[in-house]
């Protein structure tokens, strides 16, 4: 009887090193699972517009602009960042996504500089805010995305952005920008930062053309260029 008591306890003690060595083993394989996982990136993109040094006129216009959120081509209109292997094929990052949907985030983006150059004297999102607007500001984002061509890395922006009269309905303005800059360092942050400079530059030149397309609307300048300038995917680089 001793005999099978001390036979059942050693058999005890053995099932309980057995069970906690399980699960010390499933513990450590739950802690290297977790420590592999990648974490959730957000990202936005963002700039300071520097102050426009050219005005054709001293004074803001007496006009209202409406800025209407952007639409975008239904390939990135997603939460998750987009990058192209080829110019036949998109992916998306699981883990990298943008903090505010693109549309919402380039409109955003526009209005704050516009607002800081104070072309005009009114500046509104919605028709019931304010005055009844003279003008609206449109864009399309037809890419945003970080594009792989085999050794060389870019940011990749197309956007057309358009500006009707509404009382008219005529096209006051309209243009497309599709640029890329060169990215020189394999990593999302670069790449964020270099579409932060395109959009930039983007914005800067379309109110830039909007000042001189309303300085001929109010008859203060002559304004001699098409109402459409096409622009065909140029290039720009960064310094080294």
């Amino acid at each position: 009887m001793r005999y099978d008591r001390d036979l059942k306890a050693r058999g005890g003690r053995r099932a309980v090193a057995v069970a906690i060595s399980l699960c010390a083993c499933a513990a450590l394989t739950l802690f290297a699972a977790c420590a592999k996982m990648p974490h959730r990136q957000y990202f936005m993109l963002n700039y300071e517009p520097a102050k426009m040094q050219h005005r054709a006129m001293e004074n803001p216009y007496a006009a209202v602009i409406r800025v209407r959120e952007f639409s975008i081509e239904e390939a990135y209109n997603r939460p998750q960042i987009v990058y192209r292997m080829s110019r036949y094929e998109l992916r998306y990052y699981n883990y990298k996504s943008w903090a505010v949907k693109p549309t919402r985030m380039l409109t955003d983006l526009f209005y704050k500089h516009m607002n800081s150059e104070q072309i005009v004297s009114g500046l509104v999102r919605r028709f019931d805010e304010g005055r009844k607007p003279d003008y609206e500001l449109t864009g399309f984002i037809e890419a945003l995305e970080e594009f792989d061509s085999d050794d060389l890395l870019f940011a990749h922006v197309a956007v057309r952005l358009t500006l009707t009269n509404l009382s008219s309905g005529t096209t006051l303005y309209s243009r497309l920008f599709d640029l890329r800059r060169r990215v020189y360092t394999r990593d999302t942050h670069a790449v964020i930062k270099e579409m932060s400079q395109i959009m930039e530059y983007i914005f800067t030149e379309a109110i830039s053309d909007i000042d001189a397309k309303l300085a001929a609307e109010f008859g203060i300048a002559e304004f001699e260029g098409p109402s459409f300038t096409p622009v065909e995917e140029p290039t720009f680089m960064t310094e080294e």
